[in-house]
């Protein structure tokens, strides 16, 4: 697996081990954030991110070998992204 930021266009491409490559656009990301702040603990604790269009990623740190954290050029840095999240961020992005 690679992973690599497209600072121009603003899309960060997964290529996957099956050979499909994902283009998850930065505000595309930053909207669907993990982290508890965004989700909430239950679903009536979701918030609606909005405004991230010129969002930049600033950082990519690894988290063992499931998940990375991604930082973003508005302060916002908890998000811890599965591979397996950021799979289906892609098929819902492309949905």
């Amino acid at each position: 697996m690679e992973i690599r930021p497209l600072m121009l266009s603003k899309v960060l491409e997964v290529d996957w081990g099956d050979g499909h490559t994902s283009r998850l656009t930065f505000e595309h990301l930053r909207v669907e954030c993990p982290c508890a702040e965004c989700k909430g603990h239950t679903p009536d604790q979701v918030q609606t991110i909005t405004g991230k269009e010129e969002v930049q990623l600033v950082d990519i740190q690894p988290v063992g070998n499931y998940a990375v954290q991604l930082h973003f050029s508005d302060g916002h840095g908890t998000g811890i992204y599965t591979w397996d999240y950021l799979r289906r961020l892609d098929d819902l992005q492309a949905g």
